[in-house]
């Protein structure tokens, strides 16, 4: 069975063969030259169809590559003295902001960058192919359809706002301005030309918002500094930050609190962590095609923040404002919905209120219930009618708290109010409970399992020249030792590498009830050293069983690091005069980067990278196999990447963006032919097969963050930020090259064919005496441009309403979600009818011929 599908009628304007016609092709399709343009339409339809999506496969793996280069590259830390605090301090040397809308921006919009990049090249810097469209396609895209995924991926009921708002403001307006920047470009200034001034600023245009990205991040475009006070685990906190908080805690609760208790207090104040954007990326492709899973650190539980959320207002577990009084009716409620208390206060009294008219007597009965605090182990459970004497407003109910000697989580449970009478004879008069008949109670631990940390920050050994030395790295207990406690510990080499400067397992430390001490087994080899100094890093984190790390030592409260320096014996000196050391140096790391090439090419090998979580030992998928088995020569092929220890990362970094621009190349040529043979303007293609198959690693890894981050960041905040990118990269730079060449020609005849008297060119002079010049007809892409920005506004507007109205941009009730849902996937659909619908009016139908 043929499927015939009319083709492409030559026109007067044609001069050559279109792209699926023989004679016709790009730089490397199709594979079989003339033969292969001779084959059924049917079956090249079908054929460029699977060739296409085994491309965006092929980019989607590389780019695991490219991000876990960018990863390796944007997480380098930085030893540094500290002079204020008189000590050494480790430092992630990328902000966070830079790294996510420079390097990590350029990580997910490598494929789109590169195709309209290689466009202007392979074009001989006419604007021609899949470029512009791409750019312009995904970025509707990204803004509509992954954030309608991000939004239904929420459970109904959650929400998930943008914790860096200003940031997020700051992408927000730049990306809609980029947009509407293309617009004034195409039809404002020079109109159907693009500049020398047009495409630099379009370019230099990235660097002033990652500039102001920044400055938004830092706060200074303006706002409150209460976002840094309150993340009280910040490596970044002045000691004068830190001493204002603990003065508020101790006013509060009590001046005899412990250290260690109001470090309690200040965990339940601090905001949980997330997963960085290549994590999420990465492990989206992986579980795309059967690659090896990574461990992403789960969003700790969202409902274990809001119970302890009330410790950072201090407003709301105080006394709230009585109820303007509305005669003739009573309300009876407790002052406020949460309290606390800690577990050795032994006993607790909850105020209750009655508003409306107190001249009479009035009863509520009360009762407690469990939550995470069991009645009989926790509290003792109560119940009864507690009364309010006549022109009494407040009364108490009190419940005694249980003491005992085991560690346990800060825990809640719950006291009820229910059935308010009014004691009187009158019928007509009634009690109602108010808003707040519920208070939850949260009892905190005074059970102090203590702190845990390195005796230093830094130690330096002196390894014999000969013989491994083998060393025990103390790890204190301080501050209180009730109960058994673990700590994760892991090594990270820096200049020293793991296995020839130093070897060591990561594990897990345990200190039993009472235990005060324990110790990390370490062995330094004997290499030769003369004056250079190697160093490594063993860092301990996630305590268990009610342990904290020492916020004071280096790595703050999420984890402490001792940096082990080695350096060479004095009696090793001698012999190591003999030695090149540097070249023995770089023989030794290019012999550990043949082990690592070794671990990516069993990775690329077997399905799941063959490894076994002993978290989740369930055997692979028939989907996985089935995934791997497609996609195994690229992995095979991308194994080749140099990995990521090399360099700092930048060689994996530069090695995979080659990748990339191979591999876009091809998906550049297989989504023309296909065009071609459906008979679209390359204008539809982009914007539908080409956008969407590069942006579907992006939709999978938001939709994860979404529902594992606690914000929204990662989801909806990356978006506008890799729109900018998109812009600014993947138009500035390719215009900005095309626009020098163009103006450092003089004369060209195939653009004087072209151009010279074309209409809508009069900005560069009459007809048959212009100025050569990059010309970028407003045509199609104009109005697409034009009509994703409009919806690019909606949209965002609609986000600031939902922030405003549900509590959040993403989640919600399920008529937010859905209605939400419904607009951005009406706009979607708009977006691609309307561009779709001036490309082939412009064109005369259906049946335009294509360009090579």
């Amino acid at each position: 069975l043929v499927l015939k599908v009319p083709g492409p009628p030559a026109t007067e304007e044609m001069t050559g063969p279109a792209f699926c016609e023989k004679g016709g092709g790009g730089m490397m399709l199709p594979l079989l030259g003339d033969w292969e343009q001779e084959w059924p339409r049917g079956v090249r339809i079908v054929l460029y169809m699977l060739g296409l999506f085994y491309c965006f496969a092929g980019v989607a793996i590389i780019a695991d590559s490219f991000m876990a280069g960018i990863e390796k590259v944007t997480s380098k830390k930085l030893r540094l003295w500290d002079k204020e605090k008189e000590r050494y301090y480790t430092f992630e040397l990328w902000n966070a902001t830079v790294a996510n809308l420079s390097l990590m921006a350029l990580g997910t919009s490598a494929p789109e960058i590169l195709l309209s990049l290689i466009d202007i090249f392979s074009k001989q810097f006419y604007l021609e192919g899949l470029g512009p469209g791409t750019i312009v396609g995904s970025a509707s895209f990204n803004l509509e359809v992954i954030v309608a995924v991000c939004i239904l991926a929420i459970p109904t009921g959650e929400v998930r706002y943008i914790k860096e708002i200003r940031v997020y403001i700051v992408t927000a307006v730049w990306s809609v301005f980029a947009y509407v920047w293309v617009l004034i470009i195409l039809v404002g200034f020079s109109p159907n030309v693009v500049e020398v001034w047009e495409g630099t600023l379009t370019f230099f245009f990235f660097p002033m918002c990652v500039f102001a990205a920044w400055a938004a991040d830092k706060g200074y475009l303006g706002g409150s500094s209460e976002k840094k006070r309150r993340n009280v685990l910040h490596e970044d906190m002045s000691p004068e930050e830190i001493a204002e908080m603990e003065g508020t805690i101790r006013k509060e609760h009590g001046s005899h609190l412990t250290n260690e208790q109001v470090a309690r207090v200040l965990e339940a104040m601090s905001e949980t962590s997330q997963s960085s954007r290549a994590h999420y990326r990465i492990g989206a492709t992986r579980a795309m095609f059967g690659g090896k899973r990574i461990k992403m650190d789960a969003v700790q539980d969202l409902r274990l923040s809001k119970r302890f959320s009330f410790l950072g207002n201090k407003s709301q577990i105080v006394p709230m404002e009585q109820v303007v009084e509305t005669p003739p009716c009573m309300w009876i409620s407790f002052t406020s919905t949460r309290f606390a208390v800690f577990e050795n206060a032994g006993k607790v009294q909850v105020p209750l209120i009655r508003t409306g008219n107190i001249n009479l007597p009035a009863r509520v009965f009360y009762e407690t219930k469990d939550g995470t605090a069991a009645a009989g182990e926790d509290f003792k459970a109560v119940s009864g009618w507690l009364e309010f004497p006549a022109l009494e407003s407040t009364a108490q109910i009190e419940i005694e708290i249980i003491d005992d000697n085991t560690y346990e989580n800060n825990e809640d449970f719950f006291v009820h109010l229910s059935q308010p009478e009014v004691v009187t004879k009158d019928s007509n008069l009634r009690a109602e409970v108010g808003e707040r008949h519920i208070a939850q109670i949260t009892i905190i631990d005074d059970d102090d399992a203590g702190r845990l940390c390195f005796e230093t920050d830094a130690m330096t050994v002196h390894p014999p020249a000969v013989d491994d030395l083998d060393l025990l790295i103390k790890v204190r207990r301080m501050g209180g030792g009730c109960g058994k406690v673990t700590v994760k510990y892991a090594f990270e080499g820096g200049s020293a590498i793991q296995l020839r400067d130093f070897q060591g397992e990561d594990g897990l430390l345990v200190f039993g009830h009472g235990d005060m001490e324990g110790y990390i087994a370490v062995t330094i080899k004997a290499v030769p050293r003369y004056a250079a100094v190697d160093q490594f890093r063993i860092v301990i984190s996630e305590p268990t069983g009610g342990a904290l790390l020492d916020h004071t030592k280096d790595g703050g409260a999420e984890k402490n690091i001792l940096t082990v320096m080695i350096v060479a014996d004095a009696k090793s000196k001698e012999g190591v005069d003999r030695i090149k050391s540097m070249m023995a140096n770089k023989w030794s790391k290019s012999q550990f980067g043949h082990a690592n090439w070794a671990s990516q090419f069993k990775h690329a090998f077997y399905v799941n990278g063959g490894d076994v979580d002993e978290d989740d030992p369930s055997s692979p998928t028939i989907g996985d196999y089935i995934a791997h088995c497609i996609t195994v020569p690229w992995k095979l092929l991308f194994a080749f990447v140099p990995p990521t220890d090399f360099c700092g990362g930048w060689l994996c970094f530069f090695c995979a963006l080659i990748m990339i621009g191979l591999v876009t190349m091809l998906i550049g040529d297989m989504a023309s032919l296909l065009g071609c043979v459906l008979c679209l303007p390359d204008d539809i293609t982009a914007i539908t097969f080409v956008a969407l198959g590069t942006s579907l690693p992006d939709t999978f890894a938001s939709k994860k963050a979404a529902e594992q981050d606690p914000h929204a960041d990662a989801s909806v905040g990356n978006v506008t930020g890799s729109n900018c990118v998109n812009v600014f990269l993947g138009l500035g730079l390719p215009w900005m090259i095309a626009a020098f060449k163009w103006r450092a020609t003089d004369s060209d005849a195939e653009w004087n064919e072209k151009y010279q008297f074309k209409d809508g060119l009069d900005w560069l002079g009459p007809k048959g005496s212009r100025n050569i010049g990059f010309v970028v007809e407003a045509g199609s892409l104009g109005f697409s441009v034009a009509v994703f920005s409009s919806c690019a506004v909606i949209t965002i507007g609609m986000l600031a309403l939902r922030r405003k109205f549900c509590g959040g941009e993403l989640g919600g009730s399920a008529r937010a979600k859905w209605g939400s849902v419904a607009v951005l996937t009406f706009l979607w659909l708009l977006y691609i009818g309307l561009s779709a619908w001036q490309s082939i009016s412009s064109m005369g139908g259906m049946n335009c011929p294509r360009r090579p």
